[in-house]
């Protein structure tokens, strides 16, 4: 796992890239698919953090934001975007068929 450049985050999965804009406005981006991420952005203020998964763009170049979650401390941001991360890397596993995510046993006795 790559070694996160920020303060609050040690790891991240691999497979993501982490762009780090400036100390308020951080991306992780797939590697798999670039319009994949989780966006940080505290450019409103302390206090004001909001965390934003988009799931892909469409033919107009429009994100697709799933829900972003606002309002939050620079900590909880954190928190909430690596909960995001892992779950976003979790499933995209599991839809590709990736051993560490199946956890599907093959046992038909």
């Amino acid at each position: 796992m790559p070694e996160s450049e920020t303060e609050f985050l040690d790891y991240y999965p691999s497979g993501w890239t982490e762009v780090i804009h400036d100390e308020y406005y951080i991306e992780w981006i797939s590697n798999d698919d670039e319009s994949i991420l989780v966006r940080l952005d505290g450019t409103m203020g302390d206090g004001d953090y909001s965390v934003i998964p988009i799931t892909g763009v469409n033919t107009d170049g429009e994100e697709f934001v799933t829900r972003p979650i606002s309002q939050l401390s620079r900590s909880e941001a954190f928190e909430v975007a690596a909960t995001l991360i892992y779950a976003m890397n979790g499933v995209a596993g599991r839809l590709n068929g990736e051993d560490q995510f199946t956890g599907d046993t093959n046992d038909e006795s």
